[in-house]
């Protein structure tokens, strides 16, 4: 309990030294557009290809070490730019250092002079993402003229993660979940989704990457994998992979989040403007159930164990669902034995 009142005078501490910068106008610097019928792939192609070609001295620049993200300077104004896949479309986001026009600028002059159909992105789920990614990506990384301040809260979400693992020290481990095939129809957003066919192996794959309803998509996307057998031989499947988000991985990243991860956050403008987003939850330490098993149910799913020697028919289907982290999303590895003796790795 004392551990919990010190977190408490701290929050408000922090809240009353920066009372006067959170009184300032917030600076609303963010936008999106959707650019129709043009997938990512295609759309990041024709970008860099107009971006290597340009010859003037304002520019787009990519951002080393980030896929699809760009910044661009000219003598007015600086913005960030990224591109998120939408199914079918492209999504783009823009942070902008100083208020531009919306309906005319370098990108979408060059959006027109593409002969690109686009216009506003008006999926709040899709732009709420998108915010907290450039947050977590400003903070990590220097973005031209955007000044994003450090995360003052960062002992505070230590202590409560602490108090939080003490609190659930005595509770049973989350098991691995085992294999098992999963037919039910997904009630999720489609963000992506690519294929791939081997010849060799006569195995055709679709992947499917949506986006989570609950806290969780903050830190991971779900994946859905389609294998069809279309050789003649009965095939032995198992999967593997570097990488994939568990669910007490997810439950516990929420469950910080929930207490409140990002309690101040900070506009991509200088000086900087702070947001609170402070709530009950994390002035008193208290969790909220009631999401987080929301979080749970949601996650559960695409948590359970790939699938090791499942037998797939000839000229049948399977479906693999996982959880990936956003931020480095790790193919999987298909080991493939076939009842006439061969055998084929693929990685997708």
């Amino acid at each position: 309990m004392k551990k919990i009142f010190k977190l408490f005078a701290f929050t408000l501490l922090i809240c009353l030294a920066n009372s006067g910068i959170v009184s300032a106008e917030i600076t609303k610097n963010f936008y999106g557009y959707q650019v129709n019928n043009v997938n990512i792939r295609q759309l990041e192609y024709e970008i860099n290809s107009a971006i290597e070609a340009y010859q003037g001295d304002d520019k787009f620049k990519p951002l080393e070490n980030v896929n699809n993200a760009y910044i661009y300077t000219d003598p007015n104004c600086t913005y960030f730019v990224k591109l998120y896949p939408s199914n079918q479309n492209t999504n783009i986001y823009v942070v902008s250092n100083e208020k531009y026009d919306v309906e005319k600028n370098s990108l979408t002059d060059l959006l027109t002079q593409g002969g690109y159909k686009f216009g506003t992105l008006e999926d709040e789920a899709a732009l709420r993402e998108y915010k907290f990614d450039f947050f977590a990506l400003a903070r990590k990384q220097e973005l031209g003229n955007f000044y994003i301040s450090p995360d003052l809260v960062k002992p505070l979400k230590t202590g409560m993660k602490k108090i939080n693992n003490s609190m659930a020290k005595d509770n049973k481990k989350t098991s691995v979940f085992p294999y098992t095939p999963d037919t039910e129809p997904i009630d999720l957003d489609c963000v992506d989704t690519t294929s791939y066919y081997d010849e060799n192996a006569k195995i055709s794959i679709i992947q499917k990457e949506y986006r989570l309803k609950q806290k969780e998509n903050k830190y991971v996307h779900a994946y859905e994998y389609v294998l069809t057998n279309k050789n003649n031989s009965v095939a032995s499947v198992t999967a593997t992979c570097e990488r994939l988000a568990a669910l007490k991985d997810v439950t516990t990243e929420s469950f910080v989040d929930l207490d409140r991860l990002d309690m101040i956050d900070t506009v991509g403008t200088f000086p900087p403007v702070l947001i609170m987003t402070c709530g009950a939850s994390a002035l008193c330490s208290i969790p909220n159930w009631v999401r987080l098993a929301k979080i749970t149910a949601e996650s559960k799913r695409f948590s359970n164990s790939l699938p090791e020697n499942y037998e797939l028919k000839q000229h049948a289907d399977m479906r693999i669902l996982v959880l990936k982290y956003k931020d480095d999303p790790k193919p999987l590895n298909f080991n493939l034995k076939f009842a006439d003796g061969t055998e084929h790795n693929i990685t997708f």
